[in-house]
């Protein structure tokens, strides 16, 4: 049996993560969108994979990005609906900066509920990740005017985890840049209180503006730093077992 992988938005991380589990786990089979204009693939991709992949009975696993509509994709191919579906958020919809609020397009954050509802397990990327969105989903669902969905968030959370997004893969990140010895500074907020020890965070411009200050006057402190937090949950050699454990046939009446 095989393990398919649907991922409409095929670059940065979201290729970097599809690329490497085709790459390390057996009998993947990828189905991809081109990276651009992810507002019309969160739109219509549902559709062009509807139209794009071959029925086959070899499936026991989907796994997808958010930028998807599960539900609009296995109300189209209930062949699909029968597999294990697995959705894996690199970000979510309904706390994703926006310049003003008035600019948040209710859409897309009303699909991934609606793909979290359809889905049998929902992963994130980080512990903010899973948690701004779901304690989102009551302020979300205020926006309608009238006759509004109840306790969504109850229904959805049962069935959420979080597996880190592997340092492995390269990439530009501030983690990355620890493990070849940089010295981490970062906002006490968003992800980063998760990832790295107090002693690496600020939590004002004035905080930041005074380290930043200290660190010119004595760049020795940079220089013979040794970091202080662990990385190695963040490591494929860990993380590499979570996904195959993740991606492992088990009938849906056992999730």
């Amino acid at each position: 049996m095989s393990i398919l992988i649907i991922e409409a938005f095929y670059g940065g991380s979201h290729k970097q993560l599809v690329d490497l589990l085709q790459e390390e786990l057996e009998d993947c089979v990828l189905y991809t969108l081109p990276a651009k204009k992810w507002h019309w693939r969160a739109r219509t991709a549902a559709l062009y994979f509807f139209q794009n992949i071959p029925i086959s009975e070899r499936y026991s696993i989907l796994f997808a990005s958010s930028v998807i509509n599960l539900t609009e994709l296995v109300a189209l191919r209930p062949d699909l609906g029968k597999l294990k579906k697995i959705l894996y958020f690199h970000e979510n919809q309904l706390v994703y900066p926006v310049k003003k609020c008035q600019e948040r397009d209710f859409q897309y954050g009303y699909n991934q509920i609606l793909s979290c509802l359809v889905a049998d397990v929902v992963v994130f990327n980080s512990v903010f990740n899973m948690e701004s969105f779901l304690t989102s989903i009551g302020k979300f669902m205020k926006l309608i005017p009238d006759h509004r969905p109840k306790d969504l968030e109850n229904i959805i959370r049962p069935k959420c985890q979080v597996i880190y997004f592997p340092i492995r893969i390269p990439d530009v990140s501030r983690l990355e840049a620890v493990c070849c010895g940089c010295y981490p500074l970062c906002p006490k907020d968003l992800v980063y209180p998760e990832i790295f020890p107090a002693e690496y965070l600020y939590s004002t411009p004035e905080q930041l503006s005074k380290r930043l200050q200290n660190f010119c006057k004595r760049p020795d402190i940079i220089r013979k730093h040794l970091y202080k937090g662990e990385t190695a949950s963040f490591s494929w050699a860990v993380l590499r077992g979570k996904f195959r454990s993740l991606l492992t046939t088990e009938s849906r009446e056992d999730l």
